[in-house]
């Protein structure tokens, strides 16, 4: 009678277990291909990390012999627009652009500033050139400065009154939220106000006699990060960062999720403040009940895999999830 009992019981679990959608932390040989993505794309970008602080160092130095570097600018490069808004000429693809809002008055204040950081130039040029992830390179100030390579029309892409201190990529490094001073990563992803479309930022606060002077920063595309990392072989893979927004993802994958196609949002108008992905790509908010139970399953309950149906083609699908270590991020793949 026993037996009987505990074959029932058994039976009844099975059941249960199978009518739920949740399949919890299970088939590990699942995370195999996903650990792999995650592996390289961790290896191309703990580097930048060691890149940005010597940036950052060499910055420091700079500012510490400013007599030293502020004569040795080539003053002639830099201009002062009819909007009030000093740039550089560049005639040398060696050299960066210069952009100094036209909201800062202190003019002679802030030429004293371009020319100590002119030296940057090389530095700049020898990162971008060896790091082919780094879409750019840049040091914004707050005197309003933005020193970027590789050069862009300056006077085209940026406002002339942009205030460079009311963007993620520069407010995310003051002492509030970065007391330790160290190199951060921007996980919210944002347009890129020099025309890149949705961005990826590295920054490093630069300090000089114990005042926040600017921010070191290295770009990386999310085009890029899909080209590089998520085209595998016709895989479905997703990133989302810790709130469920998409930050990027394959065509299949987000088909599979009814969520509205990615656009690039490489905007030729610039723009005024931080841009994040609009609700339509938190994945918390999707219109499909079983999209909403699966990120929260991934994001608030910690499971790793999470069986579901399509709303539309009905078919079956299993979802993989998989935490970054570098970024507090988390990658998904879709099978059917």
């Amino acid at each position: 009678m026993k037996c009987v009992y505990f074959v029932l019981v058994s039976l009844v679990l099975l059941f249960s277990n199978g009518c739920r959608n949740e399949v919890g932390k299970v088939h590990p040989d699942g995370f195999t291909e996903l650990d792999s993505i995650i592996n390289v794309m961790e290896v191309d970008l703990r580097p930048l990390e060691g890149e940005i602080e010597a940036l950052a160092s060499i910055t420091e130095y700079l500012f510490k012999h400013q007599d030293e570097f502020v004569t040795k600018a080539s003053r002639e490069d830099y201009k002062l627009s009819d909007s009030g808004v000093i740039y550089r000429k560049v005639d040398n693809k060696e050299e960066s652009s210069v952009h100094v809002s036209s909201i800062f008055k202190k003019k002679n204040e802030v030429y004293d500033q371009i020319y100590i950081t002119e030296a940057l130039d090389s530095a700049f040029c020898e990162v971008y050139s060896k790091i082919p992830v780094v879409s750019q390179v840049y040091f914004n100030t707050k005197l309003q400065m933005c020193r970027i390579y590789p050069s862009l029309d300056v006077l085209n892409v940026f406002d002339d009154d942009m205030d460079l201190t009311t963007f993620n990529f520069y407010y995310m490094a003051d002492e509030v939220r970065n007391p330790e001073k160290k190199s951060k990563w921007v996980e919210d992803v944002y347009v890129d106000p020099a025309g890149r479309g949705w961005i990826l930022s590295l920054i490093h606060p630069v300090y000089y006699q114990g005042e926040l002077e600017g921010v070191m920063g290295l770009d990386i595309t999310v085009n890029d990060i899909i080209q590089r990392f998520l085209k595998h072989n016709n895989r479905k893979l997703l990133i989302i960062d810790a709130s469920g927004n998409i930050v990027a993802g394959t065509n299949d994958a987000i088909e599979v999720l009814n969520l509205p196609p990615l656009r690039n949002h490489t905007y030729v108008q610039t723009i005024n403040s931080d841009n994040f992905r609009k609700e339509d790509y938190n994945l918390f908010k999707s219109k499909s009940k079983e999209v909403r139970k699966m990120v929260a399953k991934f994001l608030l309950e910690k499971d790793n895999a999470y069986e579901m149906k399509d709303d539309y083609s009905q078919q079956d699908y299993i979802v993989y999830c998989r935490q970054m270590n570098l970024l507090n991020w988390y990658v998904l793949e879709v099978k059917s």
